[in-house]
């Protein structure tokens, strides 16, 4: 049975997506059976494997609005390899959104449950890759996440934002156990006092952050542009050093 894994932070421009398409990397070298869900309308998730979602007409929202099954859509999911699938998002997503709003809530809640229970068994990890929002994507993610991770920056309104963040959360009586740090520069002062402040924010909330921190480096953006891979899925022994940080992380979460 599929554990269900969500990467999450109201706030843009933290890395949610480097890290949950770099985490899926990670799992599917590990022979672990993954379905990575790009559920932001922007598409980047996509993106980072060479799919312009906006050429597509089999993508997540356009599923939802059919009222589609997962075990429907299974022969339009995108194969990266012998372990690793993509359902692509664009703007239907953002239609699917809009048209579920003026739904009861008992139901506009409900539909990323509806679509995914036919194929938890045959994946080992489900991950969602979520836009910075608070919408009706994170009211059905709540309903199925077994694991929601916040990403954060120690930047100083980054760090507010995790407090936000987690404030969100906690009014859904959602499970948080981790905080990952991204983009961190540690010869900075800055972010090592900043990096405090989020330790200290994780123990408000009785969660811990990860000692894996993920560093701002150009390996993860460049590895997408050279290969439209995540840089866990590259073989450039330029970047050997840099996929050890997600290896790494995902060993400490315990995937």
């Amino acid at each position: 049975m599929a554990k269900i894994i969500a990467f999450y932070n109201n706030k843009g421009g933290v890395a949610k997506t480097t890290t949950a398409t770099n985490i899926a990397g990670v799992l599917s070298l590990e022979n672990k059976k993954t379905l990575l869900i790009d559920g932001d309308p922007q598409g980047h998730a996509s993106l980072t494997f060479g799919v312009d979602s906006d050429e597509l007409e089999t993508t997540l929202g356009a599923y939802l609005i059919s009222g589609w099954t997962a075990k429907q859509a299974s022969d339009y999911f995108i194969k990266i390899n012998d372990y690793l699938e993509i359902i692509p998002s664009n703007q239907t997503l953002s239609d699917f959104i809009v048209q579920a709003a003026a739904e009861p809530n008992e139901i506009r809640s409900k539909h990323l449950l509806n679509f995914v229970e036919s194929v938890k068994k045959d994946y080992d990890y489900i991950i969602f890759d979520m836009a910075p929002a608070v919408d009706i994507v994170l009211e059905n993610i709540v309903e199925i996440v077994d694991d929601l991770v916040v990403v954060a920056t120690p930047e100083t309104y980054a760090v507010k934002n995790a407090e936000t963040t987690l404030k969100i959360t906690d009014d859904r009586n959602v499970k948080v156990r981790h905080i990952v740090p991204t983009k961190v520069q540690m010869n900075t002062n800055t972010h090592q006092f900043l990096l405090d402040n989020l330790r200290e924010v994780a123990e408000d909330h009785d969660i811990k952050m990860t000692d894996t921190y993920i560093p701002n480096l150009i390996a993860f953006a460049e590895s997408v542009t050279l290969y439209q891979l995540p840089v866990s899925l590259t073989t450039d022994m330029r970047y050997k050093k840099a996929r050890s940080y997600y290896q790494n992380l995902a060993k400490e979460l315990n995937y």
